[in-house]
């Protein structure tokens, strides 16, 4: 019990660290959608699973396992009864922010194109909008114009095109 509160204390110090590349709300931003995605995509699930397609079947089984997937590794306090997913968190929390990117994008997208319905728009569009806000925090914080113009780019000179009006 004691190794599990140190690993969330560390956990907490690493989300409110100050000298981190975003702020505060945008970590939690990225992880309430990833778990709202996660609810969301087993609760649409299992509205879905009353289909008579085969392939349909296929990619509600396939959101709801990405669902279950998304909570266990954005949340794992949901899934206390579950022996390893401690060790799944971990390993989540040091992956980089373009691997959960990739992750999530592509696991939100293969249902839905297996599946054009509502529920699997849905389930699977807030997993991979989560997916998609963890792309543009691997991208990083767009430089300011005064970076940009001692980049020595010419097109970002002030003085390209400009013409001379009397």
């Amino acid at each position: 019990m004691g190794a599990a509160a140190s690993g969330v204390s560390t956990q907490m110090q690493a989300e409110h660290d100050p000298n981190a590349a975003f702020p505060w709300w945008v970590r939690f931003l990225a992880k309430g959608v990833a778990i709202l995605g996660g609810f969301l995509s087993l609760f649409f699930g299992v509205l879905g699973l009353i289909t008579l397609s085969a392939t349909c079947m296929v990619a509600i089984l396939l959101q709801m396992t990405a669902g279950a997937l998304v909570i266990a590794l954005e949340a794992p306090f949901c899934c206390q009864f579950v022996d390893f997913i401690e060790k799944i968190a971990r390993f989540s929390e040091s992956r980089q922010l373009w691997h959960k990117a990739a992750i999530y994008g592509v696991m939100g997208l293969i249902p839905i194109f297996l599946c054009i319905e509502l529920n699997t728009i849905l389930g699977s569009g807030t997993i991979f909008a989560s997916g998609v806000i963890y792309g543009f925090m691997a991208l990083g914080k767009k430089a300011d114009r005064n970076n940009m113009m001692a980049a020595g780019d010419p097109a970002w000179s002030p003085q390209v095109n400009q013409s001379n009006i009397p």
